[in-house]
């Protein structure tokens, strides 16, 4: 289907914001891609979209830079229950200006972010920067108060921050990483030591931060005295983090032979394990002289990772064609693995054009891994278990893809592209099932689309942002993808259950956002619409004796649904049933006490005979009576869903 007006038309009317096409044949259980929102702008104090985060609940946001009274300042907008908030200022007691942010989300509304600012000028005249943050706590409405992460991140001699480049990687819990470079001599003068005789002295350096505070694990470098290649967007480190706050940090450095590899750092808490090598010496028996670059990390939940990065071809190198590889670390060992499996090429991943990959990985260790290759931008997927498969999946103009995944299968992609000659995002959900849909999105004004940025919560959510506008005349769009609900649990009682107190509960889906609703089927027919508590006391007169199959549909508010598996409650609805037959010529009786659901109590049942006997307990009893005459059975029954009565009976005795 189609639903859009030319790119010109909606780029020239106020306001309107650009939704340029909508294609596939998506059904209710697959994923809406919402209509994009301009969160801050249009106006020429904004400067650029700097990231975008989210977690497994949902909930995250953007951050961007924009100037106030000339200054650049920090600012991020938060993600929560579907909705977008206001933005918030990240540094107001920043003085002179704040550069390269990066946000990270945890749980419950919590986001963090870390900035470069000047803090000192030097007797020489040197700028001095510090590497800062802070975060909002669940519950909060404001940012706190700054914290330094890294009091100098410039290169002593010259203030020299390029390419400081932070990336953060936060647990749902509110644990995080922090990498990012500091050059500490870019050989602009004179230095005749042995880094400027290959390169420059960078340290990839990481930090920890438990909830409030910082602690650095220092340099991950495996020879800090090794030239390391001028820092750029193409060799920038990468960090991932699991469920127990454990990480895997992997960047570039030149071994002995000073070719650029990849490498890898376990981390475990404040304390660096042994360096990894992730990109290959060899391959093929011949020694791959060209540089491996564009390291990403994807980590699952329980610390299976994997490592995307290419190696650019060079003639005479084992790679005379730049290629994407993948290495990974098991799932059964996690992150406790002492060696990466071995890099693995991606099928006709062999192109001088091959762009910087981005990863993606779930807690069954399934992946997706998506890159630009000549105009075209392909995807990768596969797990432990089955065969990676490789598909184009759009056409694009920039050197970047980002990726998601859903747990269930597919995922989300985003990249930029152009529509008639216009800039636009292209956005597109593959769903679990089969089939896709695209979105093709601009902004409020026209002009050029840049600083593309995407964040999945890992359960099928993500986040996307862009900076649109001329320069001096631009605005911050955002986006998000809802899937639909996650998979929930339903709640039935284990045993019989009286009809009168039969009840079903569920617990919400992990990434559940207000406004969902529930409707209960008992054996397929629909109990109760549109309830928004999570348990549910079920119709008594609905339910019959016997074994009943309820399912709960929840719905989110895009219309989205996905139905519980079946759960079993089985109902007594009816007390036990009391009959006699006379024994012994006519002169006894035996009494019966059955039920066909849950059973008789056989300790609650007692039998009187009329003639002032009785039977202490059990299902089942016989008496003979001295005397002929009429007599009243009273039989007072139990069974083990509770269900009791008092059923009396007239006999006569011969």
């Amino acid at each position: 289907m189609t639903r859009s007006r030319s790119r010109a038309a909606l780029a020239a009317a106020p306001g309107a914001l650009a939704v340029l096409a909508l294609i596939g044949s998506p059904t209710p259980a697959d994923a809406v891609i919402h209509q994009p929102s301009v969160l801050d702008g249009p106006g020429n104090e904004i400067l650029e979209l700097d990231g975008a985060a989210m977690a497994p609940d949902g909930s995250g946001g953007v951050v961007y830079r924009k100037e106030v009274a000339g200054v650049p300042h920090v600012f991020a907008v938060p993600f929560t229950n579907g909705t977008w908030g206001r933005p918030l200022e990240v540094d107001p007691e920043d003085r002179y200006g704040a550069s390269q942010p990066a946000i990270a989300a945890g749980e419950g509304g919590r986001l963090l972010v870390v900035w470069v600012q000047l803090r000192n000028v030097s007797a020489g005249g040197v700028s001095e920067y510090e590497l800062m943050s802070s975060s909002l706590q669940p519950g909060t409405s404001l940012f706190g108060p700054a914290t330094i992460v890294d009091p100098s991140v410039g290169e002593p001699a010259s203030g020299d921050v390029r390419e400081v480049a932070p990336s953060l990687a936060m647990a749902p819990s509110g644990e995080a990483y922090v990498v990012y470079r500091v050059i500490t001599n870019n050989c602009a003068h004179g230095d005749t030591t042995s880094v400027c005789g290959f390169g420059e002295g960078v340290e990839v350096r990481v930090a920890r931060f438990n909830y409030r505070t910082w602690s650095s694990l220092g340099a991950v470098n495996r020879a800090l005295e090794v030239g390391m290649r001028e820092p750029s967007a193409s060799n920038a480190p990468s960090i991932g983090i699991d469920l127990a706050g454990e990480g895997l940090v992997a960047w570039q450095e030149p071994d002995a032979e000073n070719v650029p590899r990849i490498w890898a750092r376990r981390l475990f808490g404040v304390t660096q394990g042994n360096p990894l090598e992730v990109s290959p010496a060899t391959i093929g028996g011949l020694p791959v002289t060209s540089a491996a670059e564009a390291p990403v990390v994807a980590m699952s939940p329980y610390g299976e990772a994997r490592v995307a990065f290419r190696i650019d071809g060079e003639p005479g190198s084992a790679i005379s064609t730049t290629q994407l590889y993948v290495n990974s670390i098991d799932s059964a060992l996690g992150l406790k693995a002492s060696r990466f499996n071995g890099a693995v090429a991606a099928p006709s991943a062999v192109s001088p054009t091959l762009g910087i990959p981005s990863a993606a990985i779930d807690a069954e260790g399934d992946y997706r891994v998506v890159w630009p290759q000549s105009g075209d931008v392909q995807a990768l997927t596969g797990s432990t278990e089955t065969a990676l498969a490789l598909v184009t999946i759009g056409t694009t103009t920039g050197e970047r893809a980002l990726t998601t995944i859903d747990p269930a299968g597919g995922g989300t992609t985003a990249w930029l592209a152009s529509a008639g000659g216009a800039p636009a995002v292209d956005v597109r959900e593959d769903f679990p099932q089969g089939g896709s849909q695209t979105g093709q999105y601009g902004g409020s004004v026209a002009g050029q689309i840049s600083n593309l940025a995407l964040a999945g919560s890992g359960r099928g959510d993500a986040l996307i942002g862009w900076t649109v506008g001329q320069p001096g005349y631009s605005e911050i769009v955002a986006d998000f993808v809802q899937a639909p609900p996650a998979p929930f649990i339903v709640l039935v009682p284990l045993n019989w259950v009286r009809a009168g107190a039969a009840e079903v509960s569920w617990e919400p889906a992990p990434d559940a956002v207000a406004g969902e609703t529930y409707t209960v089927y008992v054996d397929g027919k629909a109990q109760a619409v549109g309830l928004t508590g999570l348990s549910m006391r079920l119709n008594a007169r609905a339910l019959g004796n016997g074994v009943h199959h309820v399912q709960v549909l929840a719905t989110d508010p895009a219309g989205q649904q996905t139905l519980s598996d079946l759960a079993t409650l089985k109902v007594d609805a009816d007390p036990p049933i009391v009959k006699i037959a006379l024994i012994d010529r006519g002169r006894g009786v035996r009494v019966r006490v059955s039920d066909n659901a849950s059973g008789v109590d056989g300790p609650a049942t007692t039998i009187s005979f009329g003639d002032g006997s009785r039977s202490q307990s059990g299902a089942s009893a016989t008496h003979k009576y001295r005397h002929g005459g009429s007599y009243v059975i009273t039989a007072r029954v139990r069974d083990n869903a509770g269900d009791s009565a008092t059923v009396h009976l007239r006999v006569r005795i011969a």
